[in-house]
């Protein structure tokens, strides 16, 4: 058996090439007169398939033993084939040139001596056979063989097959965009193309992918006018632009890449146009409607999964965004110091929305002046801070350049990277908070680069919150400040000290981490007159009201002292004023003392003293010896029917006395205190050393023993008698 196949377009003039393609087939295999009908037939059978089928179809010719069989298939086969009406011909007009319906079926009924029609799910074929008469007449006719739908040759790809292979990847936008660009240039034979995406706010559309209009890497861009592309605002169709020239867009990109026609298609998701693919061409008419309607069922295949995609990205960058606002307001709140606060700010937005950023300071007088600035790229820093120091940015929030040439010509910055600076595109967003303009942040980008809706949206937020940060930050420091200046107003000024004759002094005060509360540990010493009097006390807890106790104790105690009353008078006394003054239930512990001479220098001091809930102090002797000196009795503020008593301590030249806050003794490491045992244990150790050298000792010995644990004020006094 011999096979010869040949496919055939759906026009009209395949029945004519299917009659040579049998005729030559069979005087090739030497059929005799049978090969008339043959010929005859496979033309009929083709003419129906191109005229009801409207599909390509197959024509195969296969020489059996003693006949012919010809196979018509198409691949339409849910269109079944037209019944064999009577061999008759309709001479009136019609769209089958004079043939009535079912004449190839009738033909083959008459002339063939077998036909028939078989389907399958992708195709039906008509075949028939017809006896050839000059190939054996006497031998007889094998049993016709069943008949197989010839084999269907895969279908050739269509012109965006590449494409639908890319969309049901799922591809990230960007190289789904830069595939759908190419594919394209490609299926449109252009030399260019791009497409175009909608904004969120559908207020611009951003160029996001290109090929063959620039020679170095693409980079989106913002296409604002027609100027930039032609058709920005698309028409719900496809339209083709002839001839560049004549329109504006003979000044955009398109022109510059010497494209001289275009072909656009508008992406339509839900009535709605949320992008435009275009392919250009350098050749003046290129496009035609074939083309247009080719790049449009390009459009339609590509606009949802576009879109799809699309939306996945924002919702990626509004999480990027989210994180980095929520990082950004972990650090800006970390930071109490306007300047350091400024340099975040500007390290931050670098980092993430710029290429530069700087902030500017407005101070209580309305004088503004550079915080900060910071280039991503280390060789613009000097030049960007004197751009901004000598022409400061005025408010703008649409990306645009911040100068002009003129501008920095006339500030004499005429150098490069001056004028590079100046026509970047640039945003310059005030730092207000409850009214208040306390700066202005600026950010730009460099000259090719352009900012997004969503950036200039994530920088506004930024700037608010850097806002809040700075104010947060100058609060704290003015709270410091008076803080500071309160508690200075509460201890003895250095220079005031008194000298005392045969006695090295030295005080020590620390307060705890929170700078801006007033501690409530005080020392004070003084002289009267033939006294030296010394005080170290510690008020219950800390802030305005601690100060207000500290402040009345310590004035009170001068004032009592120079009236010349006993230590246990002046306690009963201040005890009163507390009980008197204090409304908030705030109570004092106080050591109070008075040095006299006991005969000449070296002979000793006399003590006499009062511990009012204090923690005793405690006396070195030369021998090394560390013994506790006094009674402790009630605290003041508490009680008002309570008795104070003075004691009376002889020291001798080479003791030394040391008074200290509950910030000492309860010093924390973890989950142990230092105590007294631990407090004695240092001083001990501090025999020889000076009233000053003692203080220091202690101290490192408390570090060492809790590094960072000053959480309590902290009082120390040291008297070393000589």
């Amino acid at each position: 058996m011999r096979v010869a196949h040949r496919e055939f377009p759906p026009v009209p003039e395949a029945a004519g090439d299917a009659r040579v393609f049998v005729r030559e087939t069979l005087d090739q295999w030497a059929v005799g007169r049978s090969a008339d009908d043959a010929v005859l037939l496979a033309s009929e059978l083709v003419t129906n398939a191109v005229i009801h089928a409207e599909s390509p179809l197959e024509l195969t010719v296969r020489r059996l033993r003693g006949a012919v069989e010809v196979v018509v298939a198409d691949r339409v086969p849910e269109r079944a084939v037209p019944q064999a009406g009577p061999l008759t011909v309709d001479t009136s007009p019609s769209t089958d040139n004079g043939r009535s319906g079912g004449l190839g079926l009738a033909l083959a009924a008459a002339i063939a001596s077998s036909w028939g029609v078989a389907y399958s799910k992708e195709d039906k074929a008509v075949w028939f056979r017809v006896m050839d008469t000059d190939d054996a007449p006497d031998a007889p006719l094998a049993p016709p063989e069943p008949v197989r739908p010839p084999r269907r040759r895969a279908p050739r790809p269509g012109p965006w097959a590449a494409l639908d292979a890319a969309l049901s990847a799922r591809l990230p936008l960007p190289d789904l965009l830069d595939r759908t660009v190419e594919y394209a240039r490609s299926a449109l034979g252009g030399d260019a193309a791009y497409i175009s995406l909608a904004t969120t706010d559908e207020t611009e559309w951003e160029v996001r992918a290109g090929v063959g209009l620039t020679d170095g890497p693409w980079r989106p861009f913002r296409s604002r006018t027609e100027e930039t592309f032609p058709s920005a605002a698309p028409a719900p169709g496809a339209v083709i632009n002839d001839d560049l020239m004549l329109a504006r867009a003979h000044r955009g990109r398109l022109a510059q890449a010497g494209m001289r026609s275009l072909v656009t298609a508008p992406l339509i998701v839900e009535g709605r146009i949320t992008g435009l693919i275009g392919v250009a061409s350098r050749r003046i008419r290129h496009f035609g409607d074939t083309a247009a309607r080719r790049l449009q069922e390009g459009a339609d295949k590509m606009a949802l999964p576009v879109e799809r995609a699309r939306l996945a990205e924002v919702e990626l960058q509004r999480r990027a965004s989210l994180s980095f606002l929520a990082e950004a307001s972990d650090l800006l709140t970390g930071t109490l110091d306007e300047p350091l606060t400024a340099a975040l700010a500007a390290q931050l937005t670098t980092s993430r929305l710029g290429d530069w950023c700087a902030v500017h300071i407005i101070n209580d007088l309305g004088v503004g002046r550079l915080a900060h600035a910071v280039h991503a790229n280390e060789n613009y820093n000097d030049v960007l801070r004197t751009l901004l120091s000598t022409l400061p940015p005025r408010e703008q929030h649409s990306p645009r350049p911040l100068w002009n040439r003129e501008m920095v010509a006339a500030a004499g910055l005429e150098d490069e990277l001056s004028m590079e600076l100046a026509e970047s595109p640039a945003v310059s967003i005030p730092l207000v908070a409850h009214g208040r303009e306390l700066g202005r942040m600026t950010l730009g980008r460099q000259a090719e680069a352009d900012f997004t809706r969503e950036d200039v949206d994530v920088a506004n937020d930024l700037a608010r919150r850097v806002a809040s940060a700075m104010e947060n930050a100058r609060l704290y420091a003015g709270q410091t400040e008076m803080s500071e200046a309160l508690q200075r107003s509460l201890l003895p000024a250095k220079e005031k000290e008194p000298e005392i004759p045969g006695v090295d002094h030295a005080v020590f005060y620390r307060p705890a981490d929170e700078r801006t509360v007033v501690g409530g540990d005080f020392y004070d010493v003084f002289a009267t007159d033939g006294r030296w009097c010394f005080a170290i006390g510690d008020v219950c807890g800390t802030g305005p009201e601690a100060a207000a106790v500290t402040g009345l104790a310590r004035h009170t105690l001068r004032a009592l002292a120079r009236e010349g009353y006993s230590p246990a008078h002046i306690m009963h006394r201040l005890n009163l004023a507390i009980l008197d003054e204090n409304t908030s239930t705030r109570f004092l512990t106080m050591l109070y003392g008075e040095m006299t001479p006991v005969g000449g220098p070296g002979e000793g001091m006399r003590l006499r003293l009062v511990s009012a809930g204090h923690p005793l102090p405690i006396k070195l002797d030369r021998k090394g010896e560390v013994l506790p000196v006094g009674t402790s009795q009630p605290l003041l503020g508490a009680f008002e029917d309570v008795d104070f008593f003075t004691e009376t301590v002889e020291v001798t030249s080479g003791d030394v006395l040391l008074a200290v806050t509950d910030g000492v003794t309860e010093r924390r490491s973890e989950t142990s205190m230092l105590g007294d045992e631990g407090l004695t244990e240092i001083f001990s150790a501090c025999n020889g050393l000076t009233a000053q050298a003692v203080i220091v000792r202690i101290d490192r010995e408390l570090e060492e023993f809790a590094p960072g644990g000053h959480t309590d004020d902290t009082a120390m006094l040291v008297l070393r008698f000589l």
